[in-house]
């Protein structure tokens, strides 16, 4: 593989005074040091508590290792991060920032890698530009302020993107071993992974079938990812199981256009204002980038061949997106944009390269101002904003509720987050089995609560409060619990006094509410 730099003709460029050249190129060199601070700073301050993929995380992470796998049997993903943050805690602790700061570290471990990755896509300057359009952006900001494995991911990816280059320039073996462990690294972190590992291997699956002079550096590298991918073999089991019994009961599956779009959606800030303003310029830049190449100042040639320093990113990426959509709406699951982490690192590296192809200084640098001022306005965005309710219903729980007191969480997935964060002492309980709000227990999810009548659990809860109030946290919006939730809270209430402590309220991302039910 040989990479090239769109050029300008020289004659289309005035001469500048180079006293002025100088002047602009420690401004610019500045802007970028300063970019670089503010995105690593907002990679590690966040006031939210930890909502419940979070809490979830680190009450799986906090088990002894020989039981997570065991766990995560009823959980629906592999282990790796698990195991990772299990060991991080033990060296950092379990606070918040603690456990979150594993993300962070990933997420600042990552522009090292998408400078080397843009360099051979298009030389130093779209190395800086990949560099300041990661280090700016929501996306990477939201997951590396989230105890979750998808800032992990994103590293992985760029990892491998940059491992798969060198390869094929040179194909030695520590070159192509280290594809190999990177892939079972990526399958056992997360699932879309896997997604991951078809398309890189039908990508060079390609390349041995139709380009003879790279034949024998994309053989050797698809040995070693099939090799990588095999390892995947000792989990099978396990993920068969998850399958089967765990799935994504919280959602509905989707056809591929709608996660597809969501996707690029998520990637440019979500549904915010400046998620608004920044799809329209990232995707027209991913556009430029994967069909365009500089011609002079102002004007830029499109090959609807694509453009070939950037055509496997282009190639792989899209794949996988394609692949892991597809696969999703066929298999029944829900999509959540954070899966499709594994695709962010080819988009950066795309938008980057669409951006150089601006060959007018003066316009590349108001298109990096626009993405940097804009992506750093859903950054503190994430840090300013608290994603759950849970400590507004923890707080009233540590003022008022007695040691005993029983506190229901209906449904269970609001009990992780609230319990991270209520005093001890307090006899907590999930709808329907009554089992502990650490831990959500995912093994056929929808047949176990159909299986478990709202008025029963009420009358179980009821006969073992006994004298103590019962605390009832709940939230709308939970499609598994559309008719169970407020039908328990009206049977509480035929039995006792209620009153509505706290309302849901939808300026959370999770919006757990509370009421009181003492007895008479």
């Amino acid at each position: 593989m040989t990479t090239t730099e769109a050029t300008t003709p020289a004659a289309a460029i005035p001469e500048v005074p180079m006293p002025e050249v100088r002047s602009r190129a420690r401004l610019i060199v500045a802007a970028i040091a300063v970019s670089i601070a503010i995105g690593i700073l907002l990679r590690f301050v966040i006031r939210s508590d930890l909502w419940l993929d979070e809490a979830l995380s680190v009450n799986i992470a906090h088990l002894p290792v020989s039981q997570i796998p065991t766990w995560l049997k009823h959980d629906g993903a592999p282990p790796l991060y698990y195991v990772l943050l299990h060991y991080w805690m033990s060296l950092f602790g379990t606070s918040d920032v603690a456990v979150r700061s594993l993300s962070g570290v990933f997420s600042v471990a990552s522009l090292p890698l998408a400078w080397y990755c843009g360099k051979r896509i298009g030389g130093r300057s779209t190395a800086w530009i990949a560099v300041v359009v990661l280090v700016a952006s929501p996306y990477a900001v939201v997951y590396a302020t989230t105890a979750r494995m998808y800032s992990i991911e994103i590293f992985l990816v760029f990892a491998g993107i940059l491992v798969v280059r060198r390869a094929f320039e040179r194909p030695t073996l520590d070159r192509v071993a280290l594809l190999a462990l990177l892939a079972a690294i990526i399958v056992y972190t997360q699932y879309w992974g896997l997604y991951l590992v078809v398309a890189v291997g039908l990508f060079l699956l390609g390349t041995a079938l139709r380009a003879p002079e790279h034949r024998a550096a994309a053989v050797r590298l698809l040995i070693a990812l099939a090799i990588g991918a095999a390892t995947f073999a000792a989990w099978l089991p396990t993920f068969a199981y998850q399958a089967q019994h765990t799935g994504t009961p919280w959602g509905q599956a989707q056809l591929p256009p709608t996660p597809i779009g969501l996707t690029f959606q998520d990637f440019s800030g979500g549904n915010e204002h400046e998620g608004w303003v920044l799809i329209f310029v990232l995707f027209a830049l991913l556009l430029v980038g994967v069909f365009g190449m500089a011609v002079d100042r102002t004007h830029i040639a499109l090959d609807l061949r694509t453009q070939p320093n950037v055509r496997w990113e282009a190639a792989v990426g899209g794949a996988a997106l394609v692949i892991g959509t597809t696969l999703a709406w066929i298999g029944r699951s829900a999509f959540q944009s954070r899966y499709a982490s594994i695709v962010f690192p080819f988009f950066v590296l795309i938008v980057a390269r669409g951006i150089s192809c601006f060959s007018d200084p003066r316009v590349r640098n108001s298109i990096i101002a626009v993405v940097v001022a804009v992506g750093f306005v859903g950054c503190v965005r994430n840090a300013a904003t608290n994603r759950t309710e849970a400590g507004e219903v923890a707080a009233i729980l540590r003022a008022e509720a007695k040691p005993g007191d029983v506190v229901l969480y209906c449904p269970d997935q609001v009990g992780p987050a609230v319990h991270r964060l209520v005093q001890p002492g307090l006899d907590e309980m999930t709808y329907p089995l009554l089992h502990t709000p650490a831990l959500v227990d995912w093994v056929d999810y929808t047949k176990v609560i159909a299986a478990h009548p709202p008025a029963t659990v009420a009358r179980q809860v009821l006969a073992l409060a006994g004298h103590r109030t019962i605390w009832f946290v709940s939230a709308p919006g939970y499609r598994t619990h559309e008719a169970v939730c407020d039908p328990l809270a009206a049977y509480l209430a035929r039995s006792r006094p209620e009153q509505v402590r706290l309302a849901p309220n939808t300026d959370f991302f999770e919006l757990p509410g509370l009421q009181e039910f003492p007895a008479r």
